[in-house]
């Protein structure tokens, strides 16, 4: 009987301590579930950073859109991506930070169960999710062409496969869509977790459809007949209507929380590395734009003087510098996508034949909306006097204000100059090399997914700056 007791109470020690050791396997500092609206917040915040970059580890594209060039460190504006792994920092940034967020996020929400009445709001969230998952993976591709996208998120495989670029295309496209139709206006979804729109289920179905315009415009030159379903749909569905339906991301101003160009040149004292392009110095000039004043700081007694692009020796004191009302605003907010732009696709769009509407009234709406946005409101009549809608010309003159107007969002600025080759982006001085059509892989993909990098570089042509995007046909 004794063994028996004794059998008992040592088992119940064992269950004890064991019971009392498994506490110590819980993280007290990790929560164990991360709630779905601080994963979006999270999102958001890294989707904004990178599209406002102002350091040239992570983001290129104020050099390969030719609105800077460089001082010192002159590789980036040779077009030169390997030297810093550039893409290796882009592909971190979104897949990393932001697009496994979002999938996190999304697989909490689809697996909630809820009521008839809570259904609208679950629906809002993936709504909004997709939303943002499509955009980042536009950005991934327009950068890239050929990317993990079927096989990418899932941290037990290392070696995703790539898939074909027009495949991403034509997938996302499916799934925006598919948002757009789940969206109830009416109903909640992230409240104040949602940093750019607040869960304005309103704001969100807009930027959804000028979303989807973006990406029919792309479409244009590759498939006309999907290029115009595409931008019927999103114009029925309701686009953009004023700026103040622009998606902004708005900084506290508070460490981590500042804008990512303030960051790299007040607090890393990075501005002396940029200095305007003689270039689009030239193009504003010649149009009498004033929105020179607010894009470049007046810090030349002589006037405004831009250097050479990609030329060594552009001196930072001699030179235009960038305008210090924004460089040097820790709360600028990054602006995702802009009214302007979408009535520039509508210009185009009624070009083309797409969609019914007067071309000039949308290219006078976008240049409007530009100088609006900038603070210039009372200076945009005279300006459209002096700057009228050529139709005979119509691709330059819509090409050349959309550009002028995408100086805050340069990837786009430099995506539209590849699509539609307007404007013609300059050869690097020092290098002799040509404007980018791609940026190329990671380095870390060559070594350690290299069978479906391979295939992936011989899809695209070689992984080089010269391989084109599939809507890359200029």
């Amino acid at each position: 009987m004794k063994k028996i007791i004794l059998a008992i109470t040592t088992l119940l020690f064992i269950t004890s301590c064991s019971d009392n050791l498994e506490r110590y396997n819980v993280d007290p500092k990790n929560p164990v579930q991360v709630d779905p609206s601080f994963m979006l917040s999270y999102a958001q915040y890294n989707l904004s950073k990178q599209i406002d970059d102002g350091s040239y580890n992570a983001n290129v594209s104020r050099f390969w859109a030719n609105y800077a060039t460089q001082t010192t460190y002159i590789q980036e504006s040779n077009y030169d991506a390997a030297n810093r792994d550039i893409g290796g920092t882009i592909w971190d940034n979104i897949y990393t930070e932001n697009l496994l967020e979002l999938s996190k996020a999304k697989a909490t929400i689809t697996a909630q169960e809820v009521t008839p009445a809570e259904l609208p709001e679950k629906n809002n969230k993936l709504a909004v999710i997709t939303i943002l998952e499509t955009y980042a993976y536009q950005y991934l591709v327009d950068n890239f062409g050929d990317v993990p996208f079927t096989e990418a998120l899932d941290i037990n495989n290392v070696t995703p496969k790539y898939d074909d670029d027009q495949y991403i295309y034509t997938t996302i496209t499916s799934n925006l869509e598919n948002a757009i139709s789940m969206i109830t206006t009416g109903a909640s979804s992230f409240g104040s977790a949602d940093l750019i729109y607040g869960g304005d289920m309103t704001k969100w179905s807009k930027f959804a459809n000028s979303l989807l315009l973006k990406i029919g415009t792309r479409l244009s030159d590759v498939n006309s007949s999907e290029a115009s379903r595409i931008i019927n749909a999103a114009v029925s569905g309701g686009v953009f209507t004023s700026n103040a339906d622009n998606p902004k991301f708005v900084y506290t101003g508070v460490q981590p929380y500042i804008n990512p160009v303030y960051d790299y040149f007040v607090v890393q004292s990075r501005n002396t590395d940029f200095v305007a392009t003689e270039n689009f110095i030239a193009l504003l000039q010649g149009k009498s734009d004033p929105r020179i004043n607010v894009y470049y700081d007046d810090n030349i007694a002589g006037g405004m003087v831009g250097g050479v692009y990609g030329a060594a020796g552009n001196a930072y004191d001699l030179l235009t510098h960038f305008n210090p009302d924004w460089t040097d605003n820790s709360t600028r907010p990054t602006t995702l996508m802009e009214y302007s732009t979408v009535n520039f696709e509508l210009a185009e769009a009624v070009e083309r034949g797409f969609i019914s509407g007067t071309a000039s009234d949308y290219y006078n709406a976008g240049v409007t909306a530009s100088f609006d946005e900038l603070g210039l409101s009372s200076d945009a009549a005279a300006y459209l006097t002096n700057n009228p809608y050529d139709a005979g010309n119509w691709e330059q003159s819509i090409g050349i204000q959309k550009y002028i107007s995408l100086f805050h969002n340069a990837h786009e600025a430099w995506t539209e100059a590849r699509r539609t080759g307007v404007p013609q982006l300059a050869t690097a001085a020092a290098s002799g090399v040509a404007n980018p059509k791609r940026m190329i892989y990671p380095v870390e993909e060559v070594l350690i997914n290299t069978e479906n990098y391979n295939a992936a570089s011989a899809n695209m042509g070689g992984n080089t700056t010269t391989s084109a995007i599939f809507w890359d046909v200029d």
